[in-house]
């Protein structure tokens, strides 16, 4: 039978889509390795797309909540997915996600909530800066194609 995930001097190397999803799933004892994030993350999105790849973690993460309580380690997930990712969260099938997250927390104690509040907000802010960007870059090139229009006609 084939291995779900292979390690190769104590790190993992590769696996299964489905069992790397589920090593990508915290839980209040386990939280994933920074660089497998960052590498998962990164290549995931050639086999699945990111609001799938949150739907099965939400999805796993619910299942582990059953049996082990709320998991505020998925919420800091998040917030590095969204740090390093944050163009994943333009798509309103993400941002899905990241409500029932949230409001699944809501109820939870006030460090949760305000753990929540920050990587919202942290989310809104990076969302903004990026649109902030996007418009410099548009209005860069309007002015830059109406220059180069003006230019031919100048008479040689």
């Amino acid at each position: 039978m084939l291995q779900a995930v292979v390690y190769r001097e104590g790190n993992l190397v590769s696996g299964r889509l489905e069992a790397l999803i589920q090593h990508m799933v915290p839980t209040n004892d386990y939280y994933p390795d920074r660089a497998f994030l960052f590498a998962f993350l990164l290549t995931s999105r050639l086999f699945v797309k990111p609001h799938d790849l949150l739907g099965q973690i939400c999805n796993e993460s619910s299942a582990k909540e059953k049996m082990e309580g709320p998991s505020q380690p998925l919420i800091r997930l998040i917030g590095e997915w969204s740090e390093t990712f944050p163009y994943d969260f333009r798509d309103e099938r993400v941002m899905s996600h990241v409500r029932e997250v949230a409001e699944s927390c809501v109820g939870l104690e006030e460090d949760t909530r305000g753990e929540v509040s920050l990587v919202l907000q942290s989310l809104l802010e990076k969302l903004t800066s990026l649109e902030r960007y996007e418009a410099y870059i548009h209005s860069v090139r309007a002015h830059a194609t109406a220059s180069l229009g003006s230019l031919s006609q100048v008479s040689l």
